[in-house]
């Protein structure tokens, strides 16, 4: 707490109680044994100015000397084993430039020890500076790292992914049949040069390839065929192409032999004709 304005007057009267108040507080600055035992008008105040005194006339102590000296014992500097070395390049360095300044009074330049800067010329005068060329060509690579860095920065947790059961963009679709007619249709092409054949989509959106009976010389080496490159060519593995049972190996009577192939967006009708043909026989 902050003296006041008429703490500090010369007959302020609360003067003996704030000593004693301060003398029991925490953290109190005025010693307990200065109070007197005996509490008297105005005796607080007179043990006070007592101690002020005493502290004020109190002749400082002579000093002791530390030793019979005076002052710290006097001892032999002994160099160490790092100033020795020094002292050794030192000497090995001003034998050197007594050397040096014998034989040349300046000091030792190597022909490629001047460098110069980007814009100085380095062979013609020495106040020769080039003149500053502005670049043609923005920096565009820079403001690409930035402008990346820059949008980078706005993600604030991982990537953007919509709600929803979406397929993946490398999906197959119905947008891609066409490329996948084309695919299968020069594999078979190049396996079977001069076989009749055509593929095309049928209305439940299967594949079907069809062979003329007239073309085909081998019909159980062309059945053999069709089963491998079901289960290993790239083109149906690529597309997740299956074979239809039911329209496998098929002859309707029209003079050719049919494959046909279920692309993954068409629903398997295999499971749904066995629910129903057991429920016939139920």
């Amino acid at each position: 707490m902050r003296p006041t304005f008429s703490s500090i007057l010369p007959e302020y009267a609360n003067a003996e109680a704030d000593q004693i108040r301060k003398a029991f507080g925490a953290g109190n600055y005025a010693n307990i044994q200065k109070i007197p035992a005996r509490l008297q008008n105005n005796a607080v105040n007179q043990a006070r100015f007592e101690k002020m005194n005493e502290n004020r006339l109190m002749q400082p102590k002579a000093g002791k000397n530390v030793t019979k000296n005076g002052l710290f014992n006097k001892f032999e500097y002994t160099p160490s084993r790092s100033s020795l070395t020094n002292g050794q390049a030192h000497m090995e360095r001003l034998r050197s430039e007594a050397k040096r300044t014998e034989i040349s009074g300046q000091n030792f330049v190597s022909g490629s020890a001047a460098a110069r800067l980007k814009h100085e010329d380095a062979f013609g005068a020495t106040n020769f500076r080039y003149p500053h060329m502005h670049e043609p060509y923005p920096d565009l690579q820079e403001e690409k790292k930035r402008m990346r860095y820059l949008e980078e920065k706005k993600i604030l947790h991982g990537a953007f992914v919509p709600c929803g059961q979406r397929p993946p963009v490398n999906a197959v679709t119905r947008k891609l049949m066409p490329q996948i007619i084309h695919e299968m249709h020069e594999v078979i092409a190049t396996d079977w040069q001069g076989l009749d054949f055509s593929i095309s989509p049928a209305k439940d959106e299967n594949i079907v390839v069809r062979f003329n009976e007239v073309s085909i010389e081998c019909e159980n080496g062309l059945v053999a065929y069709m089963n491998v490159f079901c289960k290993t060519n790239r083109v149906a593995s690529k597309y997740g192409l299956h074979r239809i049972a039911e329209d496998w190996n098929a002859k309707p009577g029209d003079g050719g032999l049919y494959f046909a192939f279920r692309p993954p967006w068409v629903k398997n009708r295999s499971k749904d004709l066995i629910v129903f043909v057991n429920r016939d026989n139920q």
